[in-house]
């Protein structure tokens, strides 16, 4: 048995998932994949994306964007030096800013630059700009949604989390680090300043914001959020897949 294997997955980190597909015979093969790091070669409706933990959620949730403001100086210069007029720009640059829930942004965007008859190379850049400012997680939400896929977002923890409901009792161990600041509350025996304790991420994502955030997605694209031990990715993954 085969299944696909996305080249974004570092080869490195994925031994227990391998291990797992070796021992009961499916092997994978490494493709660039539409979407999510898992699917089937004669069946894409089904594609499992894999996360290394709950951090790694996290961050893909808060991916920092590229300000509209740099969005549009960027979209502008780039019109100029290929001598792309000013209101195509202008629909180029909404067309990577505004908010696509309703629409599909990069299938906009690749017509739009088809029909005014823009080089490929170029509709590349506007697409890298899109990536930028709403972040490779939502444009694989999007792809899915836009093209009747399923898509599973299976995160490896051993925090003990098995469903979106225990999110809301994570506790996030960042919230747990505790810094110097530069106040100085009073002076140690040996004369040394004591400096006040605070946190060094007083504002990292509590269990209940992430937990809210995966219903609203599941709801909003279609995407179903699962959690898992480690060594259970591997089997999960199969099962999903509609291969085991």
């Amino acid at each position: 048995m085969l299944i696909l294997e996305d080249t974004r997955q570092q080869e490195n980190k994925h031994k227990k998932k391998h291990e797992y597909f070796r021992s009961v015979g499916v092997y994978w093969n490494r493709t660039a994949l539409y979407c999510g790091d898992y699917t089937l070669p004669s069946n894409q409706s089904v594609c499992v994306d894999t996360k290394k933990d709950i951090a790694e959620l996290i961050g893909d949730i808060q991916v920092k964007k590229m300000p509209k403001k740099e969005i549009h100086k960027t979209v502008f210069d780039i019109c100029e030096m290929q001598g792309i007029s000013f209101d195509l720009a202008e629909q180029i640059y909404h067309a990577i800013c505004d908010d696509d829930e309703k629409r599909f942004a990069e299938k906009e965007l690749d017509l739009t630059c088809f029909q005014n008859h823009i080089a490929e190379r170029t509709t590349s850049d506007f697409q890298a700009l899109y990536v930028k400012r709403h972040g490779f997680f939502h444009r694989g939400l999007k792809r899915a949604q836009n093209s009747s896929i399923q898509l599973y977002i299976l995160v490896d923890n051993i925090d003990g989390v098995t469903c979106i409901d225990d999110l809301f009792r994570w506790h996030n161990p960042r919230l747990d680090i505790w810094i110097n600041s530069r106040e100085i509350i009073g002076f140690w025996k040996n004369g040394r300043p004591r400096y006040k304790k605070v946190k060094k991420y007083p504002y990292a994502a509590t269990g209940e914001w992430l937990a809210k955030s995966c219903l609203t997605m599941q709801q909003k694209y279609g995407v179903k959020f699962l959690f898992c031990k480690p060594e259970e990715s591997g089997p999960k993954i199969l099962e999903l897949l509609g291969v085991m």
